[in-house]
């Protein structure tokens, strides 16, 4: 499998000094630098640089010693409960800071934070924006209002019932793409199946999974898997919008209900879909990405889920036979 460079989407970290017009409206819309003036945050011009992150990277994990203060310039960043990035706690959008609390100690913060989006960010070193702050203490009261704001919003999601809407969302949720899972879809078929009959629509069930993707993991690890995993997830979505049941099966298999359409346009739209992964690159840790394939079954989706499965699993193992990067279909 051939490894490449990034794109230009997500170009090389800029050097201290070397920020953009758009870094600094970033810094001025942050509630870091709120109330300050354009003056006063040039003061952080010397030590401040940039950062690019790849979807699904990590900025913060707890535990791991953080020296900096993340102001987000374009992109979009989730904070999380877990490395799975299941249940996340909280979204950053372009002007928010995030590790504030490095301007109190090194120590790793609670949580994950990872990039939902490719994402750009200005880089503040922790020790030097202190000296600054000596000379702008209007930044310290900003700190200070960012981490109560934190506190608040997690002693609010320590609720009785967002515990239990987590272990709702944990039941029938993957913990690694967000998609719903095997037990959810084995009650939604039915609902589904009833609704495609009362409105007289064809419904069909799209099975796919990434080829040779066991050796994808074995050579670049799990992180890297789940990875592009979450990045599929998400392409799915994109290409066929019109998908209501998406689920992630088991490992990296993938399941869909396509509705309203006939077999042979529920064969040309997954065949769209797989020229489309296979022209994609997959952003992995830094600037490298990776391209992949996949393999396609679809059935009629009938009235049993158990059966239409197997039937999809059919269709798909033939197309693996037949070569990978396939779309096979197998009529009822």
């Amino acid at each position: 499998m051939m490894h490449r460079h990034i794109p230009p989407h997500l170009p090389a970290d800029g050097a201290p000094g070397s920020l953009t017009l758009e870094d600094w409206d970033a810094l001025a819309r942050s509630g870091l630098f709120a109330g300050t003036t354009a003056e006063q945050r040039l003061l952080v011009e010397p030590f401040a640089c940039t950062r690019h992150l790849a979807h699904g990277a990590f900025l913060l994990q707890p535990g791991e010693a953080n020296s900096n203060i993340y102001v987000l310039v374009e992109g979009q960043l989730g904070a999380y409960r877990d490395a799975a990035t299941q249940r996340m706690l909280a979204r950053f959008v372009p002007g928010d800071a995030v590790g504030e609390h490095a301007l109190i100690g090194q120590e790793g913060g609670t949580v994950y934070v990872a990039a939902q989006w490719p994402s750009r960010l200005v880089v503040l070193n922790a020790a030097a924006l202190r000296a600054v702050i000596d000379a702008v203490p209007r930044i310290a009261i900003n700190v200070l209002d960012m981490l109560s704001e934190r506190l608040r919003a997690m002693n609010l999601r320590l609720e009785p019932d967002e515990q239990a809407e987590s272990m709702d969302f944990m039941a029938t949720h993957d913990a690694v793409t967000g998609l719903h899972n095997r037990r959810w879809m084995s009650d939604a078929f039915q609902s589904e199946i009833a609704q495609s009959q009362q409105a007289g629509q064809l419904l069909h069930l799209m099975l796919m999974d990434i080829d040779h993707f066991d050796r994808f993991n074995q050579a670049l690890g799990r992180n890297a898997g789940d990875a592009i995993l979450r990045q599929l997830a998400d392409l799915i979505r994109q290409v066929l919008p019109g998908i209501e049941t998406l689920v992630r099966v088991s490992g990296d298999r993938f399941a869909a209900l396509l509705s309203d359409v006939t077999l042979n346009e529920a064969v040309a739209a997954c065949d769209r879909l797989r020229n489309h992964i296979a022209g994609r690159q997959f952003a992995l840790r830094g600037h490298i990405a990776t391209q992949i394939t996949v393999s396609i079954g679809i059935t009629p989706a009938g009235t049993d889920l158990d059966t239409a499965l197997g039937n999809a699993a059919i269709a798909l193992a033939r197309a693996k036979e037949r070569g990978r990067n396939l779309v096979e279909s197998l009529p009822s």
